[in-house]
């Protein structure tokens, strides 16, 4: 019981540092209060991000900054992102204790800290430091942090319910682990000659109930737990939590993916994205190494376009493969730009900025995202039997015009008589 409490607590880590990122340093306020990618660029990892190069270089450039003299608070959380972002995060949470002795009670300092800390696997302490910061900033980062928590804590109750099986996580979150006992349980209810399994609870399987349910008013007659609804801001406000979490975290995790989707596409209303939503699921598919993960995954993508008028599942998939590739153009080409900047010891940042930014009329900096995606459009549906279809056509044209020259022949002939008679 131990070792499988162990393994599933080092599933939760590799997973949360995979989906939680909630990061604040230079980029983030430009960033968050410029143009923001699109949903499809955002699944398709199509906006500017910086590479591994760019932090190691962002370390040396600060370090050094620091040891010049200058008194800059944001130096300290620009050191320590980078390091979270190369996958250090001791030397990460080194250096926001440091900035916290010297600058108390910053709520960048907590928000990272709480961040870092769920990277490396402490819950409770990044729990605990992201609701310090919420307490001194509950809008910042466009309320990020609750919607970071509220996947951290999905993550948890999924793995109370099974989720979590032969020390490895089950993917899609929606699945359930135990669908053939869970079967076989209810085919031989009540019978006294019969082991039943001894299985947990489904339990909520959709983030936008997750959600849902913890905004609901439960003393409420009709409150219903596998029913219960968000307003359309909520869920507005939840997809731009998550879509703010594949901006500054990781675009192509597969939970991130799957819990955009939920949100686009409620179980309990019509929802919309629909299109977006199988984006989504099929980029998650390709994500994942288990053959059934991949196959639901795809099933759900379909399902997520179902009864939309002209939309099928073939075209849309070969317009995201087409945007896939010209994301990864678009990121091979910025990762050359910056490795060059950084080779001739330009300044990388302005050089950037430069490049990725514009300037509006009033003078403030906007990220520029310039990918100019092909859509799928909606197309007229063609005739279910076309050849049939043909056929009918043509036979009523040639029935109409069978008709019309019945109509028209005997005055065109009596017309030519009395011309006839006339000139005779």
């Amino acid at each position: 019981m131990k070792n499988s409490l162990t393994s599933v607590v080092l599933l939760l880590i590799i997973l949360v540092s995979s989906v939680a990122a909630c990061l604040w340093d230079t980029d983030t306020l430009s960033e968050e209060m410029s143009e923001s990618p699109s949903a499809i660029e955002l699944v398709t990892g199509g906006f500017p991000r910086h590479s591994e190069d760019f932090y190691r270089w962002r370390i040396e450039n600060r370090k050094a900054r620091l040891e010049a003299g200058e008194n800059n608070p944001l130096l300290y959380d620009d050191i320590a992102v980078a390091y979270d972002k190369l996958h250090q995060q001791e030397q990460a949470i080194e250096w926001m204790v440091e900035k916290e002795k010297k600058y108390p009670g910053k709520y960048e300092t907590y928000a990272n800290l709480g961040t870092f800390y769920i990277h490396s696997g402490n819950f409770p302490e990044g729990i605990l430091n992201i609701e310090k910061a919420l307490e001194i900033n509950p809008e910042a980062h466009f309320n990020r942090e609750q919607y970071q928590l509220y996947v951290v804590k999905y993550l948890q109750h999924r793995a109370e319910h099974g989720q979590f099986k032969e020390g490895r996580l089950l993917l899609p979150l929606s699945r359930d682990a135990f669908v053939e006992q869970r079967n076989f349980n209810r085919k031989n209810h009540g019978r006294v000659d019969v082991e039943l399994h001894d299985i947990p609870e489904p339990g909520i399987n959709s983030f936008y109930i997750f959600i849902a349910n913890d905004l609901a008013d439960k003393t409420t007659e009709d409150y219903n737990p596998r029913y219960v609804q968000m307003t359309d801001e909520q869920t507005a406000a939840a997809v731009q939590g998550i879509l703010g979490m594949m901006r500054f975290g990781h675009h192509d995790s597969p939970v991130l993916l799957e819990c955009l989707a939920d949100l686009l596409v409620p179980r309990t209303g019509h929802g919309v994205g629909n299109r977006i939503a199988a984006r989504a699921l099929l980029k998650a598919s390709y994500e994942v190494e288990d053959s059934t993960a991949r196959d639901m995954y795809y099933e759900m993508a379909c399902q997520a376009i179902a009864g939309q008028e002209g939309v099928k599942i073939a075209p849309l998939e070969l317009a995201l493969k087409r945007e896939l590739k010209q994301a990864n153009q678009y990121y091979e080409e910025l990762t050359r730009l910056e490795n060059k900047w950084i080779a001739s010891g330009a300044d990388v940042e302005a050089e950037f900025r430069k490049k990725y930014y514009k300037q509006t009329g009033e003078g403030e900096t906007l990220a520029f995202f310039p990918i100019d995606f092909e859509r799928v459009v909606k197309t007229k549906p063609r005739p279910k039997n076309l050849l049939q279809y043909s056929i009918f056509v043509t036979l009523a044209s040639i029935v109409l015009g069978i008709s019309i020259t019945a109509h028209l022949l005997p005055k065109i002939i009596a017309k030519l008589r009395m011309k006839s008679d006339s000139v005779s």
